[in-house]
C-alpha cells in the first residue's frame, strides 16, 4: 500500500485508466471525475493533505451519516463507488471492471441461454440483449430462491408471485420485464419445452411511455460545431469526418464505427451497409462534403492498419472504434463549441434528429426522410417529426366560439362543476 500519495497524482493517472485501458464511456468518466471531486472537497474541509484508501473509507462513512440526515443527491450516491473504485486503484495500481450479475445456473438458465442465442438473428443491439439477458436471470434467481429447479415446474401463479414482489414505482423496468418473460415462455411453448402457454396468461401493466419531444441542433449549431474541430490535427480530422457522417447523413453511432472500406463506393458516389438495428440494406449518398471529409482522415490522418474498420482509435493499439466511442466524440464537440447545451441531448442520435428538422425546413416528404433515416416504415420517423413545430401548429384547428348561453342552461353554471 502506497502513503503520502497527492490528490493531483492520483485521480489523473486513475481518470487516464478508465479512459484508456477500460475505454469507459464520457458519461460514465464523468461520474468518477464529479465522484472524487467531492472527496477533494471532503479532504479540503478536513485539512487532509494526502490521499489513501483510509480516507476514501472515511469519505464513505461521511456519506452515510449523510444520509441518515438527508436523501443524498445521485452525484452523492455514485461517489461511494467512485471512491471504492479509487480505493482499488491506490492499492494495487489497477481497476478491474465490474460485470454486472447474471445468475443463468441450472436448466433454467441453460434454456434462459439457449434463448438468447435464438433471440442473436433478430440483430438486437447489445444493450437489448443485456437487457433480456439481465431480466431473465433475475427471474431465474427467483426461482431458485423459491427451490424451483425445472422449468415444468414453473405455474402461472409462480410468475405472477414473482411479478407482485417487483418494486411498483419503478414501472418503466417491469414494463420490460413483462415482456421479456412473455417472449421467453412464448418460445418455451412453441418449441415444446413447457405443456402451457404461460406467455398468454401474463398480466399485462397498461404502461405507456411518455416520450419526451426529440432535441436538435439548428444549422448555424451544427456549422458553430464544425468550425470548432480543428482539421489540423489528426484527432480532428477523424472527428470531423465522423461528425460529418451523423449530421449530414443521420447515420447512427453503430452503423459509423462499423463502416468498412467495402461499404464505401467510390465509384457511384454511395455508402452501402447493412444497419445494426434492424439488419436492413442501406444506401446512402456520399456527399461531396462527406466524401472528402473521409478521404482526409484516410489520407492525413489514420494510422496505418490492416484493419477492414475505417474508424479507428487514434491512439496504439489502434484498433477500431466503438459505437461509444461515437457518441463521446460527438458529445465532447458539442461541448468544446460552447453552445447552451441545458435540457439539450448530447449524445450522436440528436445529430439524427438534427437532420430531421433540417429537412422538414427544406419541405421534403416523410417517405423521402424514412428513406434517409433507414427506417423499415414511416410510423418510425413519426416520432422525429415532432420536432416541427412549425407545421404542426398549421395543423390546428380553430376552436368555434360557443355562446355563453350554453352555460346556463337548466339554471346550471358550469364553471362552478
Amino acid at each position: 500500500m502506497q502513503e503520502n500519495l497527492k490528490y493531483d497524482d492520483v485521480v489523473p493517472k486513475a481518470l487516464r485508466f478508465i479512459k484508456e485501458k477500460l475505454q469507459f464511456k464520457y458519461s460514465s468518466q464523468s461520474h468518477y471525475r464529479i465522484g472524487w471531486s467531492l472527496m477533494k472537497e471532503f479532504m479540503n474541509s478536513n485539512e487532509i493533505a494526502f490521499v489513501s484508501p483510509a480516507v476514501c473509507h472515511r469519505f464513505i462513512e461521511h456519506l452515510c451519516d449523510l444520509q441518515k440526515k438527508r436523501e443524498l443527491l445521485p452525484k452523492e450516491k455514485r461517489s461511494i463507488s467512485a471512491a471504492l473504485v479509487l480505493c482499488e486503484f491506490i492499492e494495487t495500481g489497477y481497476i478491474q471492471k465490474k460485470k454486472k450479475f447474471r445468475y443463468l445456473e441450472g436448466q433454467v438458465g441453460k434454456l434462459i441461454q439457449q434463448y438468447i442465442l435464438f433471440k442473436q438473428p433478430e440483430r438486437l443491439d447489445s444493450m437489448t440483449i443485456g437487457q433480456i439477458e439481465r431480466n431473465l436471470s433475475r427471474f431465474n434467481f427467483w426461482l431458485a430462491g423459491a427451490h424451483i429447479h425445472d422449468i415444468s415446474n414453473v405455474k402461472l401463479h409462480d410468475v405472477v408471485r414473482f411479478i407482485q414482489g417487483l418494486d411498483s414505482s419503478k414501472k418503466g423496468c417491469i414494463n420490460l420485464l413483462l415482456m421479456h418473460l412473455k417472449g421467453f415462455f412464448r418460445y418455451l411453448y412453441n418449441n415444446d419445452l413447457i405443456p402451457t402457454n404461460i406467455a398468454a396468461a401474463i398480466p399485462r401493466d397498461n404502461y405507456k411511455k411518455q416520450a419526451r419531444l426529440p432535441s436538435y441542433y439548428s444549422e448555424e449549431e451544427i456549422g458553430q460545431v464544425l468550425k470548432h474541430i480543428d482539421r489540423g490535427t489528426v484527432l480532428g480530422k477523424r472527428d470531423y469526418a465522423i461528425f460529418m457522417l451523423a449530421v449530414r447523413l443521420g447515420m447512427r453511432a453503430s452503423d459509423i464505427a462499423n463502416i468498412k472500406f467495402g461499404n464505401l463506393r467510390w465509384d457511384v458516389s454511395t455508402i452501402v451497409f447493412q444497419q445494426c438495428k434492424g439488419g436492413k440494406e442501406t444506401k446512402l449518398p456520399l456527399l461531396p462534403a462527406v466524401g472528402n471529409a473521409i478521404l482526409d482522415y484516410l489520407q492525413y490522418g489514420r494510422p496505418k492498419s490492416d484493419e477492414s474498420a475505417v474508424f479507428l482509435l487514434f491512439r496504439s493499439p489502434y484498433l477500431p472504434i466503438k459505437p461509444d466511442t461515437v457518441g463521446g466524440i460527438v458529445m465532447r464537440r458539442l461541448r468544446n463549441a460552447h453552445l447552451n447545451l441545458k435540457s439539450r441531448k448530447k449524445g450522436s442520435h440528436v445529430l439524427r434528429h438534427s437532420l430531421v428538422k433540417q429537412l422538414l425546413d427544406n419541405g421534403r416528404a416523410l417517405p423521402v426522410i424514412t428513406e434517409v433515416l433507414g427506417h423499415k416504415s414511416q410510423e418510425s420517423t413519426r416520432h422525429y417529426i415532432r420536432i416541427d413545430m412549425e407545421s404542426l401548429r398549421k395543423c390546428a384547428l380553430d376552436v368555434t366560439p360557443v355562446d355563453p348561453q350554453f352555460y346556463n342552461q337548466g339554471n346550471r353554471n358550469y364553471f362552478y362543476l
